[in-house]
């Protein structure tokens, strides 16, 4: 069954292999040093960790009683939300780049409270040792003045809004560095005509493809500018080509939400890998008619001329393979196949990242 699935393209898929993004090593200082610029970590309801318990450190010193335990609650949220209607923002429950500088205020030698004791503990995820106890002694001044110089901001001692940038991007990098997008390798292989498994009550309720929401085989979910929006807070080499993602996506009948969420899991919008140079939204091994990047360890890759042409061939093999000949149309159906657990891939990750980020793009909202 799979060679009939390859005979309709001539055999080209006979060199067709996995798609592969390897992501730039990663640390907390390290990876802020070697960054240029950072952007605002977004979180909102649901999310967790340590920049979460820092909003909340945050938000009791303005005054807010929020329970501080790293979790994200309706508690939270809804704090945030009274906080953003004073500052005469959207009120949306999301901490990202225009209420995180609401959130934060600036603490120097002789500062005491509970900004401190999130600041420390930032510190302390850098690699630093400080007692959290929310007095900025000497110890922490000392810290804030080493990792300033650590990532080429001005030396001065004070924890302002540009140091916790760096900070809470740092920490949020440190616990993404094991999510998918990051660092797998993937194997694609042709696909072979597959059974689809039989439709959830959740995916009945879609309208736009029969195979539920999730199925790629719908109309546009996103139009041109939230597109962009995405690509432009991840600072994405291709950002400006919202437009041409969904023209492709109307052409060959696939939510460019989709394309979007790809492309963020192989290579974080094209910021690493292959991508860069590459100019693809997948990383698709060569084959015959392709000019090509050659890697070291990693085999060859196909290198397009521009962003334009690696988008469009993207779509084209995802239309001509998968869904066309391969009968493969939603999200759990697709993965295992185009990035198999046996190729050193966290399938369900995968399929989770992608979920995740079409619906929360459907609703307005960018994940961090």
């Amino acid at each position: 069954m799979q060679r009939r699935v390859l005979a309709g393209l001539g055999g080209a898929w006979l060199l067709l292999i996995a798609l592969i993004a390897v992501c730039a090593p990663m640390g907390n200082v390290a990876w802020a040093s070697n960054t240029k610029s950072v952007s605002w970590p977004l979180y909102t309801l649901g999310r967790s960790g340590e920049n979460v318990r820092a909003i909340q450190y945050l938000l009791k010193d303005q005054g807010y009683g929020v329970d501080v335990d790293g979790n994200y609650s309706q508690e939270t949220a809804d704090a945030v939300k009274n906080l953003q209607h004073k500052e005469s923002l959207s009120e949306n429950g999301l901490v990202g780049a225009l209420t995180w500088p609401k959130l934060i205020k600036a603490t120097s030698s002789g500062s005491q409270g509970y900004t401190v004791m999130a600041l420390q503990r930032q510190l302390n995820q850098a690699g630093f040792h400080l007692n959290v106890d929310g007095v900025f002694g000497s110890d922490t001044e000392k810290a804030v003045r080493a990792y300033q110089k650590q990532v080429g901001l001005s030396v001065d001692g004070v924890a302002g809004v540009r140091t916790w940038q760096y900070l809470l991007a740092a920490t949020a990098a440190g616990e993404k560095k094991n999510e998918p997008g990051r660092l797998h390798i993937g194997s694609t292989t042709p696909p072979a005509h597959t059974s689809p498994p039989a439709t959830s009550p959740t995916n009945l309720s879609s309208n736009s493809s029969a195979h539920g929401i999730f199925g790629l085989d719908q109309v546009p979910s996103v139009d041109p500018g939230f597109i962009d929006s995405v690509l432009a807070y991840y600072n994405s080499p291709a950002r400006g080509m919202g437009q041409t993602i969904y023209d492709n996506g109307v052409r060959y009948g696939i939510d460019p939400a989709f394309a979007l969420a790809f492309f963020g899991h192989e290579s974080t919008y094209g910021l690493y890998g292959v991508a860069p140079v590459t100019h693809s939204l997948g990383n698709i091994r060569c084959s015959a008619g392709y000019a090509c990047e050659q890697t070291q360890g990693n085999g060859s890759f196909r290198k397009y001329s521009s962003w334009a042409e690696g988008i469009e061939d993207w779509y084209r093999l995802m239309r001509e393979a998968y869904l066309d000949q391969g009968h493969l149309y939603t999200v759990a159906q697709i993965i295992p196949v185009y990035a198999p657990q046996a190729d050193h891939n966290n399938e369900r990750l995968y399929i989770q990242f992608i979920q995740d980020n079409v619906l929360a793009w459907r609703n307005g909202q960018i994940l961090p």
